[in-house]
């Protein structure tokens, strides 16, 4: 795949924010990658996708590796300005194709409330949108009792009893959607082809699966993203 596919778009709009009480940096990209199109064709073309083997509720794909690379260089300023880190200290990059196919009645309990990809502040998740759905998309949230809007390693143990506590004799009803009693959301953005949310992985999140999601396992028409993560020293 030409190198030219993975430049930064030439009409990218980066906006940044600070959300929630605690104030945890954000940054969104419109018309983040030139090849977009070219991007989601090779999804669809290589087509090898098979079940995470994590939390993440469907199907996964490698991506091919200079997109992790391409990312960081693509935002080094907003890396660097907005969440203090030296892209130069990443020790580990991993991004996939992703599509989410679990149905709502087979999710664990840590599928059905929002989730923090890292329980450490030196790390960075992103989701870039390779498809259009105005009803899906990303949620930030507080949790309630805690106020916690992001999990690290000192907060850990604390979040983890009290989830465990609250949900100890109930289950959620499938994905979350918005504000529950055990969470307020906090903010959301779509599901908007070529965007991309760049965030602490520490910060708690969740996608947006709507009652009216197909559960489509196809790269050409479901719904395609790319996940990113990366850890730093």
């Amino acid at each position: 795949m030409d190198h030219s596919v993975f430049k930064l778009g030439s009409d990218a709009k980066i906006d940044c924010y600070s959300i929630g009480n605690e104030g945890e940096p954000l940054v969104k990209v419109e018309s983040f990658m030139a090849g977009v199109e070219i991007l989601k064709q090779y999804a669809v073309a290589c087509n090898k996708f098979s079940q995470a083997d994590n939390y993440y509720p469907g199907i996964r794909m490698p991506v091919p590796l200079i997109y992790s690379a391409a990312l960081a260089k693509n935002l080094r300023a907003y890396i660097e300005n907005q969440f203090g880190f030296d892209p130069r200290n990443a020790k580990k990059a991993v991004s996939t194709f992703s599509i989410v196919t679990c149905p709502p009645d087979e999710l664990s309990l840590l599928q059905r409330i929002p989730h923090f990809d890292a329980a450490s502040k030196k790390s960075l998740a992103a989701v870039h949108y390779l498809a259009d759905d105005a009803t899906s998309g990303t949620a930030f949230f507080r949790h309630r009792k805690l106020g916690y809007e992001y999990v690290d390693a000192d907060r850990y143990d604390t979040y983890m009893q009290c989830v465990k506590a609250q949900f100890k004799d109930k289950m959620p009803d499938g994905y979350i959607r918005g504000s529950t009693d055990e969470y307020e959301m906090i903010t959301a953005f779509t599901a908007k082809c070529n965007r991309l949310l760049l965030y602490r992985g520490s910060s708690l999140h969740s996608g947006l699966i709507p009652e009216t999601y197909a559960f489509d396992p196809s790269p050409a028409t479901g719904r395609l993203t790319i996940t990113s993560f990366f850890e730093y020293k």
